[in-house]
């Protein structure tokens, strides 16, 4: 396996940037749900980054998009996105009470999968995703009340290829605190899935990330950017089963 960059620029002094492991390995779709002991093949998960950057003197809202071509072996199943911060930021104190809410919210499903978790200790792949993702949770930024960030499913059609992907919605105000260099990422599986028609399957194929920047006034769109596509190969494997 091997990890990756790729970057966009645009004229105006905005960049994008995707960084992630280029030859992933895929899961038989009923490992997703296997109750098994399995030490020898553990939780199978990769992380994607993006990052963007704006020159200062004006913050845009933006819409950053993670695209994973939908033509292959195998199919990507989104676990957890997140958008990092580093503390303190200008408003602590808000971002503090807003994360310590979040956390008193979840705290009931938390005692929940702690329980799980106790009684499941001898299934490592799942006490591994459950830290992984609690891991992710914590090193990203909180929902704001007020001009917070988050994420949904999307799909786009790229030179012909249907992809699927998640897209991140960052509100202005929640950029500024962040700063003039944004980064957020995207926790994936890649489950084997082989199509059922007579389609073609091509060779390796292309993860692509682009960003919307807004910048308004008024709530008119003052300047628009569009950075589209930073870019990072793809070929996906089969993990192997063998013991």
């Amino acid at each position: 396996m091997a990890s990756a960059w790729g970057r966009r620029f645009a004229a105006t002094g905005e960049w994008m940037e995707v960084y992630g492991e280029t030859e992933p390995r895929s899961i038989p779709l009923e490992k997703l749900l296997t109750t098994e002991t399995d030490t020898t093949h553990p939780f199978t998960a990769f992380l994607y980054i993006w990052t963007f950057g704006y020159p200062e003197g004006g913050t845009p809202q933006a819409e950053v998009t993670l695209l994973f071509p939908a033509a292959d072996d195998w199919r990507v199943k989104d676990i957890q996105a997140l958008v990092y911060h580093l503390p303190p930021v200008q408003d602590e104190h808000t971002w503090r009470t807003a994360l310590a809410e979040d956390l008193q919210a979840v705290k009931p499903a938390l005692e929940v999968a702690g329980k799980v978790t106790a009684t499941l200790a001898g299934l490592p792949e799942l006490n591994t995703a459950a830290a992984t993702i609690a891991h992710l949770k914590m090193r990203s930024a909180p929902q704001l009340k007020k001009d917070g960030w988050y994420a949904k499913r999307v799909h786009r059609t790229v030179d012909g290829k249907l992809h699927h992907g998640v897209a991140w919605v960052l509100p202005a105000k929640f950029v500024e605190q962040i700063g003039t260099r944004v980064t957020g990422a995207l926790l994936v599986q890649f489950i084997n899935a082989t199509a059922a028609d007579s389609e073609p399957v091509s060779i390796g194929s292309r993860l692509l990330a682009c960003a919307k920047l807004d910048r308004k006034r008024l709530g008119f769109t003052r300047s628009s950017v569009n950075l589209a596509y930073a870019s990072l190969p793809l070929i996906v494997t089969p993990e192997n089963t063998s013991p």
